[in-house]
């Protein structure tokens, strides 16, 4: 490759890249900003070319028939030796052979995605509630009793590139599925929280209590591994009760009866929860637990909720 046909590719090579570029660049340039949009540098031996602050480079090296294309973090290598041309792929972590910087990854944190989880509570004691007196009429069937959450808005605030800030909002949906022959009301004299039986001669087939919050988090957040593919973050989430109703299904005569009752069923308002959440790659962990009762002050019984599932997948 003479030095001629080494001007010709480099020209091309930048035009095809800096065409596309360019075109975007008309939304965004203003006049005065510090990015460069092109930088050429040329000696004896070789032939730099850089674009908007060298993401991407053009290298031609004049004694070795070598051009060097990286764009992103991938790399093309074009090389001749004699009537020979060999094309080689270099991936990010290859750079450095070639005197390429890596580019600077930022802190982005795990919070939007979806989640789904089991849901249960303890009483203050951290034990299962149901499964001590005063509690047993809320017993569940944690199996399937579910945590089901979209977390829809996340912003990251860094403070390295592998520690940060996270916070956003999210809803979280909590399904409560009572165990056989029991379910929940407010009493009509006292108000308080009590077991509800079902109709004479009759057993409820399903019974569950709904509730549906919109969260806030903050979260502190630690990543680690190569890319950063490894996270262990842990904080707050606070929320704000939107919906809750109860569910209840029977039989009666052949005929299946379904009944639904909307109330707020003296479930605090407002509550926030302790939580930690882990992954590496693929594998990503949760687990809350409230910090706040379920149900406000000397209305029903003092539990506390708590929630552990896997994030599916993040939305960034």
């Amino acid at each position: 490759m003479n030095r001629k046909m080494k001007k010709i590719t480099i020209l091309l090579l930048s035009c095809l890249i800096c065409f596309p570029l360019s075109a975007q660049e008309d939304t965004t340039k203003t006049e005065g900003t510090k990015k460069n949009v092109l930088t050429v540098t040329e000696d004896s031996v070789e032939t730099h070319v850089g674009i908007f602050n060298d993401d991407v480079i053009v290298d031609v090296d004049e004694d070795d028939d070598t051009v060097k294309v990286k764009i992103g973090n991938k790399g093309i290598i074009i090389s001749e030796s004699g009537r020979r041309t060999e094309i080689d792929i270099v991936d990010e972590d290859e750079f450095d052979k070639h005197g390429w910087k890596k580019k600077e990854r930022k802190f982005k944190g795990h919070w939007s995605g979806y989640e789904l989880g089991l849901n249960n509570y303890l009483d203050k004691d951290f034990n299962f509630a149901g499964s001590t007196p005063g509690t047993d009429f809320l017993d569940l069937n944690t199996g399937k009793s579910w945590n089901a959450n979209i977390n829809w808005l996340q912003y990251s605030l860094p403070m390295s590139r592998r520690i940060g800030w996270v916070t956003g909002m999210g809803f979280e949906w909590n399904n409560y599925y009572f165990d056989a022959g029991n379910s929940i009301a407010k009493d009509s004299i006292t108000g308080y929280i009590v077991s509800v039986d079902p109709p004479d001669n009759t057993s409820w087939a399903k019974s569950k209590l709904n509730t549906t919050y919109l969260t806030v988090p903050l979260l502190l957040e630690f990543q680690f591994g190569p890319k950063n593919k490894g996270f262990i973050s842990f904080g707050a989430i606070g929320g704000l009760k939107l919906h809750s109703n109860v569910k209840t299904k029977y039989n009666v005569g052949g005929s299946v009866e379904k009944n639904k009752i909307k109330d707020d069923l003296n479930l605090s308002p407002l509550r926030y929860a302790v939580t930690v959440r882990v992954g590496y790659k693929f594998l990503k962990l949760y687990a809350n637990y409230g910090m706040i009762p379920l149900f406000k002050e000397n209305t029903g019984p003092e539990v506390y909720p708590i929630n552990i599932g896997l994030i599916l997948f993040n939305f960034n």
